[in-house]
């Protein structure tokens, strides 16, 4: 995936921004209140319910995604909710997402041999997901 971006990041770098929101989502769970008895699949949620919405797990929904557990950064229908919805919807979403192009853009162009040096390690986290470490050679 990072030799085709390499090769094409014009084309791809606003499907990988997407594709990656996705794949790894950096907020995995979200939690709301029922605001009015609602019923899900034949379970009623009464009002006052707390639920844990589980974005991680939606952004891999194989009903919703071709192939949902591969990386693939040429995903053209991506529906994800790595930014919420509704009303819900990050209000910081389209800032995020030219931050995130001009970022791999910039890194590609700076650092052509970029590379890992070292297994990633992640912070034992649960709901916000990130790295603690991620070592790269240059």
């Amino acid at each position: 995936q990072l030799a085709a971006l390499r090769a094409d990041p014009g084309r791809l770098i606003p499907t990988a921004v997407e594709e990656l929101m996705r794949y790894d989502t950096p907020l995995q769970l979200f939690e709301r209140w029922v605001l009015d008895d609602i019923e899900i699949d034949g379970t009623t949620i009464p009002r006052g319910s707390e639920l844990a919405l589980l974005f991680g797990s939606a952004n891999h929904d194989p009903a919703v995604f071709d192939r949902p557990g591969t990386l693939d950064i040429a995903r053209r229908d991506n529906p994800h909710i790595s930014f919420s919805a509704g009303i819900h919807y990050c209000i910081g979403a389209p800032l995020a997402r030219i931050e995130l192009a001009a970022s791999l853009a910039a890194l590609l162009r700076r650092a052509p041999k970029l590379r890992l040096a070292a297994e990633p390690r992640r912070k034992p986290n649960f709901v916000i997901r990130g790295f603690e470490e991620l070592l790269v050679e240059v």
